[in-house]
């Protein structure tokens, strides 16, 4: 008969444990509400990707230059970072650029210091 009742020294531990482990419990939780912890758990975490470069082509019509650079905000609008290529049969000065989506501004420059008069280009990427 003795053995089947259980005394309050052998329950006392295991009341303690619980309570340890209750108190863990909310310091490990890093939601404020249940609902926010469901909806993180249920969706996985997005991999950002970045935006891909898009090839551009900017074209200069000046026939008496000898250089043809263009400078804008894609490139700190620095006048000898983005040069032009002069085509023979057309006259014509060309360059392909490669650029993130987006709005640039940018003017051509002549020579090294003659810019294009009147206001900034856009380019739309």
């Amino acid at each position: 008969m003795a053995t089947t009742k259980k005394t309050a020294a052998e329950k006392a531990p295991k009341a303690t444990a619980k309570k340890a482990c209750a108190t863990k419990a909310p310091a490990k939780k890093t939601c404020a509400t249940k609902k926010t912890c469901e909806a993180k758990a249920a969706k996985p975490a997005a991999k950002k990707v970045a935006p891909k470069k898009v090839s551009v082509e900017f074209v200069a019509d000046c026939p008496l230059a000898t250089t043809v650079s263009v400078a804008g905000a894609f490139n700190n609008w620095a006048v000898d970072a983005d040069m032009l290529k002069k085509e023979k049969k057309t006259g014509l000065w060309k360059a392909k650029l490669s650029l993130l989506p987006g709005d640039y501004e940018y003017k051509f420059v002549c020579d090294g210091k003659n810019w294009d008069e009147g206001d900034n280009k856009i380019k739309h990427v």
